[in-house]
């Protein structure tokens, strides 16, 4: 496949999956069944086993999100979806004021934004291809920009407050404390979906999901590698295209 169509499409897919994922915790659920077949931390009680003065466990009221990592960050994830043909992906981003990466890892490529005063110049780097590409995106910083794994992960604050989601137990994912929930949906009595996300505990993002259809088959997955904020400077990110030969798209 044509990598900047595998691109697009890569885009299409986490940006669909992104907005299921809202979707289903904005509405209220069918739910008919109990859910007793994995423990969690009953409304009333903390891990530590106090009560808040409400008597409600606050973990569960609603998810703290933070933005502001995403002015400056650097991660590492993998990313499955075996419906889209989509085996295992390595990527890894970055993202300062006046730059942003995306490198994927396995197809030897970069996607390459770099800062021009009021625009942003957009590069396309592929090994071993004699000609690479470079367009304009006009009255476009990097500020502007929202990248694959920003899109991927985002999650609605209500999630926990959901009467189909089930707070499980803290857990490290990448050296970061995440809550895990578990999220399941139901059609005519019966389970068609179950997602496990562990959300970062300071920012409020999706550390790590893992998705399950009807027969308990792996549909989605990504999980955080590695992960850092606030410590990217420009020259980080910088990439030195002198090298390279470019074809302009225009439009």
């Amino acid at each position: 496949m044509d990598f900047k169509r595998f691109i697009a499409a890569f885009l299409a897919v986490a940006v669909l999956f992104s907005a299921a994922f809202l979707v289903s915790c904005d509405k209220e659920p069918d739910i008919t069944e109990s859910q007793t077949d994995y423990e969690y931390t009953p409304s009333g009680s903390h891990t530590d086993g106090t009560t808040s003065e409400n008597g409600e466990n606050e973990l569960q009221k609603s998810i703290n999100i933070d933005n502001s990592w995403q002015k400056n960050f650097s991660v590492s994830y993998e990313y499955y979806n075996p419906e889209q043909s989509i085996s295992t992906m390595k990527i890894n981003e970055k993202k300062a004021e006046k730059a942003f990466t995306v490198e994927y890892v396995d197809a030897s490529s970069v996607l390459y934004y770099k800062e021009n005063g009021k625009n942003t110049d957009y590069y396309v780097l592929i090994d071993n291809e004699t000609e690479q590409a470079h367009s304009v995106l006009e009255n476009k910083s990097i500020s502007d920009l929202s990248s694959m794994f920003m899109k991927l992960t985002v999650l609605s604050p209500e999630l926990p407050s959901q009467s189909n989601v089930l707070y499980m137990y803290d857990e490290e994912v990448a050296g970061r404390n995440c809550h895990k929930y578990i999220q399941r949906a139901y059609s005519g009595g019966s389970l068609t979906q179950s997602v496990y996300v562990w959300v970062d505990a300071q920012y409020g993002f999706a550390m790590k999901c893992e998705a399950y259809d009807s027969d308990n088959t792996l549909s989605v997955m990504w999980k955080v590698l590695s992960f850092e904020t606030g410590t990217l400077k420009n020259e980080d990110v910088y990439i030195d295209i002198s090298e390279y030969t470019f074809k302009e798209n225009v439009g």
